[in-house]
C-alpha cells in the first residue's frame, strides 16, 4: 500500500480471490498481518514485523498485490489500452488503464470514477519531494478520493 508517508507490505485477505472486489466494498478498513512499513518522507516511522493490525482504506493512495493476479473468467476479450496519469497531492501514477474497446473515448473518465479504487497497469509510481523515489509496477490500484487530477492520453 501506498500512503502519503510510506510504502507499507502486509497481508490482506480478500474476498473472492480479487483485489478490487476487496477495495472496492463498503468496508472502511483492512485487516492486515505481518506488517512493515518503509518511510518516504523524513519523520515517518519505519516497522518491521508487526503482527497485526488496522488500516483506513480512505488513507490509501495506491495498492498492488506483490504477485499480478490472473485475468477474471469473466473479462471481456477486447480492450483497448489508453495512457492515464493520476495525480495525487504526494504521488503521481502513470500508465495505461483498459476499456471495452466499443466504448467511446467520452465514457473513459465515467468508467474510471465508477469505484473508489480503479487499476492503472504498467505503472510508473513516483513520490513528490523525495528523490530517487519512484518504481514500477505491473498494476497499482489508484484511490479516487486520493485524486488532485487525472488525465487521459
Amino acid at each position: 500500500m501506498l500512503t502519503s508517508f510510506e510504502r507499507l507490505t502486509a497481508e490482506i485477505q480478500v474476498r473472492g480471490g480479487r483485489l478490487g472486489q476487496t477495495i472496492n466494498d463498503p468496508e472502511p478498513l483492512f485487516h492486515l498481518r505481518n506488517v512493515s512499513a518503509e518511510a518516504l518522507v523524513p519523520g515517518a516511522v519505519p516497522l518491521s514485523g508487526v503482527p497485526e493490525g488496522l488500516f483506513n482504506k480512505a488513507n490509501i493512495g495506491g495498492i498492488r498485490m506483490i504477485e499480478p493476479e490472473p485475468p477474471p473468467a469473466d473479462q471481456i476479450p477486447d480492450l483497448i489500452r489508453r495512457y492515464v496519469m493520476f495525480q495525487a497531492t504526494s504521488f503521481m501514477v502513470s500508465g495505461a488503464a483498459e476499456f471495452p474497446k466499443v466504448t467511446e473515448a467520452a465514457m473513459h473518465t465515467e468508467i474510471l470514477m465508477r469505484n473508489h479504487f480503479f487499476p492503472i497497469l504498467d505503472a510508473t509510481v513516483t513520490i513528490f519531494g523525495v528523490n530517487g523515489k519512484n518504481w514500477t509496477q505491473p498494476a497499482i490500484w489508484v484511490n479516487r478520493d486520493q485524486m488532485v487530477a487525472l488525465f487521459l492520453g
